[in-house]
């Protein structure tokens, strides 16, 4: 393989200006990290009128959501990986090949998700301590949107590879379109319309069941016509693509959106001590920080794809300038989002609640998040970028055993300050800060810039590229 193929497919990726480059993928992917987010808060936002119990059923569901969607994990930060390296390398065939096993493996580990929906919705919220309103509310919203996970586990893999190719508009128009869907339909499912009977919180699932369909539909009928950026094949020549190894990357990196969602659970649940004002702030409050998290996994994806195509390329240089540059830029944004969280807590507790209870516990809880917003973007865009390597398990501990320290502060630093659930907030906070310095400090050591050289092509192939070599050497700063 010369060294012109590598640059042929990768394209602008392993040639452009890494600014430049990063800003074309990025902005579509922050787009659509607003559009996912709006799934949850256009449900919240209309079921508000059905009272607090129905806003905190819903707001809180997320962080079950996140433990079955890390499923999607397992395969697809492995897929992302592979497909952006061996696209990065030249080899299609073999992109193609990883993608097609990762879209099959993603759609059968939903049925996981469909379990828990149909035999474990309400014990969910019995394990949050919520009170009988919000469980029943919960227990229903649950059953529908967890018992269709294999429609949003496919639909999240194609984006995954299609982002990895290069492509994140693509996948922005089909979240669009899906978000509008839902936004439509929510109200006529919650509220009913016409012959529509209302449903109320299980409307609001049922609309977002069937905008998430919309989004495979789109998917499905792209790879059919051969989209560029959605390599599918059978079969490849060329070393086997196995679903083994892209499992060994992902694993990591789904043990910490599992443990994530455990956290916060654990959060929910010490929070429901305080009446269910402060377990609706747990979950409005995590929806609130997704603006500034959002910005940070943007250009974290838009970094991995980067990132990954530049090591499959041979340029560990770029990959580490990727990585700098999203650093820089979230320093900026985050900056600009702890003003704003710090001086209009009120403004954006209001947009899901107005009542008192809430904003007399949120005002303070947002104001004490603010503070660790700067570095929740810096380790946000360190490790989403650094995926893209298929190093993961670092990462993965790092953040697990922070997750663990969690679970038992969330509920003795409430009590043992007198803060109740604002020590919630002050747990986040710590930890957050904390975790970053060592994510960093980790980044910086550069082992990562090997790739999956040895996964991908084998010790031979490295051998024959670097004679006198025993083991795939770690890459200089």
């Amino acid at each position: 393989m010369t060294r012109a193929e590598p640059v042929a497919e990768g394209g602008p990726a392993v040639t452009a200006p890494i600014p430049s480059e990063l800003l074309r993928l990025a902005l579509p992917v922050l787009a659509s990290q607003f559009l996912r987010v709006a799934y949850q808060w256009v449900d919240a936002l209309w079921v508000r009128g059905l009272g607090v119990e129905a806003t905190a059923a819903v707001t809180t569901s997320v962080f079950v959501m996140w433990t079955v969607y890390s499923l999607h994990d397992i395969f697809g930060i492995g897929v992302a990986a592979y497909v952006s390296q061996l696209l990065g390398a030249g080899e299609r065939g073999r992109a193609g090949l990883a993608a097609y096993k990762g879209i099959r493996a993603a759609a059968l580990l939903g049925l996981a998700g469909t379990a828990l929906g149909v035999f474990g919705a309400r014990s969910v919220y019995q394990l949050m301590n919520a009170g009988p309103g919000v469980t029943e509310n919960g227990a229903r919203y649950l059953a529908v949107v967890l018992g269709a996970a294999p429609i949003p586990m496919t639909a999240l893999t194609c984006e995954t590879i299609m982002r990895s190719a290069g492509d994140t508009r693509t996948p922005l128009l089909i979240d669009l379109c899906a978000v509008g869907l839902n936004a439509l339909l929510d109200p006529i499912f919650i509220y009913g319309w016409g012959p529509v009977p209302a449903m109320g919180v299980a409307g609001a699932a049922w609309a977002t069941v069937m905008a998430q369909a919309v989004m495979v539909a789109g998917y499905l009928s792209m790879a059919a016509r051969g989209h560029r950026a959605l390599p599918l094949a059978r079969t490849a020549p060329g070393p086997p693509v196995r679903i083994a190894g892209m499992a060994r990357v992902g694993i990591p990196g789904a043990i910490i959106g599992m443990m994530f969602s455990v956290v916060y659970i654990a959060f929910s649940r010490s929070a429901a001590r305080y009446g269910s004002a402060a377990l609706a702030v747990v979950g409005i409050a995590n929806r609130i920080e997704a603006l500034a998290f959002m910005n940070a996994v943007a250009i974290g994806v838009a970094g991995a794809t980067l990132v990954g195509q530049n090591l499959g390329a041979g340029r560990p240089d770029r990959a580490v300038q990727v990585v700098r540059t999203g650093l820089i830029w979230m320093l900026w944004v985050s900056a600009f989002m702890t003003l704003a969280f710090l001086l209009l807590p009120g403004f954006f507790l209001g947009l899901f609640s107005h009542d008192p209870g809430v904003h007399r516990i949120g005002v303070p809880y947002l104001r004490v998040l603010a503070i660790c917003l700067v570095f929740t973007g810096a380790e946000v865009v360190t490790a989403e970028s650094i995926l893209g390597s298929g190093h993961t398990r670092p990462i993965s501990w790092i953040f697990t055993t922070f997750s663990m320290l969690r679970i038992p502060l969330a509920f003795l630093i409430p009590d043992w300050t007198g803060l109740g659930v604002v020590g919630i907030a002050w747990v986040i906070t710590v930890t957050c800060i904390l975790r970053a310095l060592i994510i960093v400090t980790w980044a910086a050591r550069g082992t990562w810039k090997t790739g999956l050289r040895r996964e991908l092509h084998g010790a031979e192939r490295l051998l024959a590229e670097r004679p006198g070599l025993a083991e795939p050497p770690g890459l200089p700063e």
